[in-house]
């Protein structure tokens, strides 16, 4: 629960916790960060590429650290989904800059330019950029609480459509249906995006893709339930929040590093280990390979989030 601590000055650093600790990873994180296209790449720029995922489905993959340089105009990665009559964005971005960008290559790629657009929480590198998208006449949409938390955090563009806080919203683009679902488990409203007829999910950040997970607002059951009902359908394209497009195969090992961490936090916890011990005595299985870590403390995130859930002390 957000409390004091959503500050402005709180908010403007967690929102862009992504960039800044990607600023400060190692330099092979840096320069190995999102870099393998899974399709055609229609357009690119140093700060994001644009991938085909489905006929009028493209994925919008941020490079931010491409080549080792600092990029951040985009960093979340969204999408583009074109219907007969509608065009939808996934996501805000961080940036101006970023988010007219993606606007002018779907404009390129459709002929249209945004009718609609959903953020799937409230974090500014997912949100923040949502001006730059020229939203003249678009409908944006978020869940109430997503828009309570981007008001908290001094944003001063919110979405108006809702999206309802249980179960499906669909927004119909003409023949293209996109189904948003609300969930919960990043944060406390997040929702995830499916073209279901072309399967194709964009996850927000329940998922993320070779990446140890931010756990700083997440709600931690919530986000392996999601998680295990999301990445659990074979032939599905998923977007992560973060990092290269994946299908279920390759997310295996992230739903199992989320299971290894809930496993390992309810052990400590009921055994009253103290939360530093816990997080001091964690690895990362080595059968689930390597996760990228942006910050020395993320580990410690993630216990915090379940000790807090659990009632154990932090």
């Amino acid at each position: 629960m957000l409390t004091e601590n959503s500050s402005r000055r709180h908010f403007m650093r967690i929102a862009s916790g992504c960039a800044g600790y990607l600023a400060t990873a190692p330099l092979w994180v840096r320069q190995s960060f999102a870099i393998r296209p899974q399709a055609t790449v229609v357009a690119e720029t140093p700060f994001a590429r644009i991938e085909a995922l489905a006929d009028g489905v493209w994925g919008v993959i941020s490079t931010p650290l491409r080549d080792g340089e600092r990029q951040f105009a985009t960093t979340s990665n969204g999408g583009i989904v074109q219907g007969r009559d509608g065009l939808l964005i996934v996501e805000g971005f961080m940036s101006d800059e970023g988010s007219a960008w993606v606007a002018e290559q779907a404009f390129a790629l459709t002929g249209m330019r945004p009718t609609h657009v959903v953020l799937t929480h409230f974090h500014g590198d997912h949100c923040r950029g949502i001006a730059g998208l020229g939203l003249d006449g678009a409908a944006s949409h978020a869940t109430a609480r997503t828009r309570e938390l981007m008001a908290e955090g001094e944003e001063t563009i919110l979405p108006e459509g809702e999206i309802a806080a249980n179960g499906d919203t669909t927004i119909d683009l003409g023949g293209t249906q996109a189904t948003v679902t609300a969930r919960m488990g990043h944060t406390p409203s997040d929702v995830t995006v499916e073209i279901r007829d072309r399967n194709i999910v964009f996850c927000g950040d329940l998922v993320w893709n070779e990446m140890f997970p931010n756990f700083t607002h997440s709600i931690p059951s919530h986000m392996v339930r999601a998680c295990e009902q999301l990445l659990r359908r074979d032939g599905v394209t998923y977007v992560p929040g973060h990092g290269d497009v994946a299908d279920m195969a390759a997310q295996d090992n992230y739903l199992g590093l989320l299971q290894d961490l809930e496993r390992a936090a309810q052990r400590d916890a009921a055994a009253g280990v103290d939360l530093a011990a816990a997080v001091a005595a964690y690895e990362v299985p080595a059968s689930l390979g390597t996760f990228v870590q942006f910050g020395a403390d993320y580990v410690e995130r993630a216990f915090r989030a379940w000790y807090r859930e659990l009632g154990a002390a932090v």
